[in-house]
Parts: structure tokens; C-alpha cells; sequence
């Protein structure tokens, strides 16, 4: 193996393979050195590579960052509007019982009058305790029962 060094211009500054003249590559260190510029260049597209990749990852994990942001942005949003309709929905439930409370003794004092009156009285009848809008979480109608062509045809009427 030749340990010559190459000077900027490319010729051969010294060596030890036996050229003591010193001023020609032979056929060998001419493929060595093609061989070796061969291998730096493919080297440098390697790491050029690698360093492309690199950025695209990076990029990519700040996209990633800023969307799981947004998202949680976003579940936070949800997650308080559902305390909202949730704290409501206990109050309209409250709501519904006080008056369904209210109904029952009115529709108790409109008996004892008509009982003592004589006179038919209109008894508004009480909501049956089935209702299924003070059943939280059920869906008040299976889905079969009403299709969905009705349903959207009914609601464009309006």
C-alpha cells in the first residue's frame, strides 16, 4: 500500500512504492485515489441525507406538537361544554320533578273539586314516570322506529 500524500493540485508530494523520481501516479494510485474522492462524495450525499432527514423529523415533530395541542385544545373545550350541559341537565331534571310535584297537586285539588262540585273538571294527566327526557344517557326512541328518511323529511316541512 502506497502512503504517499497528494498536494492541492493532485499530483503526489512524496511516497514510498518504490517511484523515488516522484512525480507520476501509477495505474493503481490513480484507481486508489478515484476510489477514495469516490467514497468522500458518496459520504457527504450520506450525510446530506441524513441531515435532510433529520430536519424533515424535526419539522414533523413540531407539526405533531402544535396538532396534540390544538387537539387538547379542542378536548378541553368539549370536556367544559359537557360540565355545562351536564350542570344544566341536572337542573331541568330538578326543574321537571318540582313541576311534575307541582302538576300532581293541582290535578289533586281539581279532583276533590270535581268531586265536590259535580262539575267536570279537564284533568291535565301527569307526565308518565317513564318520560324518557328525564332518563339521562338513553336515547328516547330506538333507532329502527324512526327512519331517518321521515325524520329529515318532517324536519324540512318547517
Amino acid at each position: 500500500m502506497s502512503s504517499s500524500s497528494l498536494s492541492p493540485g493532485g499530483g503526489r508530494l512524496s511516497g514510498s512504492d518504490g517511484d523515488s523520481a516522484g512525480g507520476t501516479f501509477t495505474a493503481g494510485d490513480n484507481r486508489r485515489e478515484k476510489r477514495r474522492l469516490s467514497n468522500r462524495e458518496s459520504a457527504r450525499r450520506s450525510r446530506l441525507r441524513k441531515q435532510q432527514h433529520l430536519d424533515e423529523l424535526v419539522q414533523e415533530v413540531a407539526r405533531l406538537k402544535a396538532e396534540n395541542a390544538r387537539v387538547l385544545g379542542r378536548a378541553n373545550d368539549i370536556a367544559g361544554q359537557y360540565v355545562r350541559v351536564d350542570q344544566e341537565n341536572t337542573v331541568l331534571r330538578a326543574r321537571a320533578a318540582e313541576l311534575g310535584d307541582r302538576l300532581r297537586s293541582v290535578n289533586q285539588v281539581l279532583r276533590v273539586v270535581e268531586e265536590f262540585s259535580g262539575v267536570a273538571m279537564d284533568i291535565q294527566e301527569e307526565c308518565p314516570p317513564d318520560d324518557p327526557l328525564l332518563r339521562p344517557w338513553q336515547i328516547p326512541y330506538p333507532a329502527t322506529a324512526m327512519p331517518i328518511a321521515a325524520t329529515a323529511t318532517h324536519m324540512l316541512q318547517y
